[in-house]
């Protein structure tokens, strides 16, 4: 384990997996909400079989410093950027999910030189469409009185597919566990929360031309609306979208080998610079 420093001084925890002799550039990992990069826990060894990946602790989350003020989505973008030079890392392959996608998005168009390619998963460009996610608002301001455990079971309908609530819930029991461990203490959540409300880069996403970039998402996805990810997807040139069937918000439990596959052929396809036409397809395209 390693600790960068962030511009404002915080230190921020990471962790490289990989094999000796990777099979070309690191990707780093960008969780979600109210996550430490042990949430990744699932598609790690898959991505690490082939490739350095590189995950990270948000500040207030793991091992990383509390959060001790309000954030904004470049505090988030420093973060990583600090995680990036920390390591030694150039350029890296920015695979982002829900919050962490609006990280990634950001700091793609801030710092478009460190970003190989993007995955954007179950995330959203910002702005205020759509309905607000209800029970994740009430899930923090529960937080505090219920715990982590408490809320989960109100957040659950949005998180899972169907199918894996109803087949494999000993992995939806997985993840409520790991999320009990981790603890994060509310004051983290409501500060991501607020950075997440000022994420806007609707008008912006034309920049990202010559970024290749895949817009992965479940078909499922109640907490982000796959309208969202459609909208992404257009408004980036060139983008590539795969809706993921049976998949809900959580790619990584309810999809981890369709999402795992996905991203390991992203990168793999622009290392060796096939058309955008004829990159291999995971999942349903859309």
């Amino acid at each position: 384990m390693s600790a960068a420093v962030a511009p404002d001084g915080a230190w921020i925890h990471w962790r490289a997996h990989g094999p000796a002799e990777p099979d070309g550039e690191p990707v780093l990992l960008i969780m979600g909400l109210g996550g430490s990069g042990a949430m990744w826990w699932r598609l790690v060894p898959h991505l690490s079989a082939r490739r350095t990946a590189i995950v990270f602790d948000h500040r207030g989350t793991g091992d990383s410093d509390p959060v001790r003020r309000p954030l904004a989505m470049a505090d988030l973008v420093g973060d990583a950027l600090a995680v990036l030079d920390d390591a030694g890392i150039e350029r890296a392959h920015v695979v982002g999910v829900s919050l962490g996608g609006m990280v990634a998005q950001q700091l793609a168009l801030a710092h478009r030189d460190r970003v190989g390619s993007l995955v954007l998963g179950c995330t959203s460009p910002g702005g205020r469409r759509g309905v607000p996610p209800w029970r994740l608002l009430a899930s923090a301001a529960a937080r505090p009185f219920l715990g982590p455990g408490g809320t989960f079971d109100l957040v659950a309908p949005d998180l899972y597919a169907a199918r894996t609530r109803r087949e494999r819930p000993e992995r939806v029991r997985e993840d409520y566990e790991r999320r009990v461990r981790e603890g994060t203490d509310p004051r983290t959540i409501w500060a991501q929360l607020a950075a997440a409300a000022g994420h806007d880069v609707r008008v912006r996403l034309s920049e990202l031309a010559g970024i290749a970039t895949l817009v992965l998402h479940g078909e499922e996805d109640r907490l982000v609306p796959p309208a969202r990810a459609r909208e992404l997807a257009a408004a980036i040139p060139g983008a590539r979208l795969v809706m993921v069937p049976d998949c809900g918000h959580l790619l990584g439990t309810d999809a981890e080998e369709a999402t795992s596959a996905a991203i390991l052929e992203h990168v793999a396809d622009v290392e060796r610079g096939a058309p955008a036409g004829r990159r291999r397809r995971a999942g349903r395209a859309a």
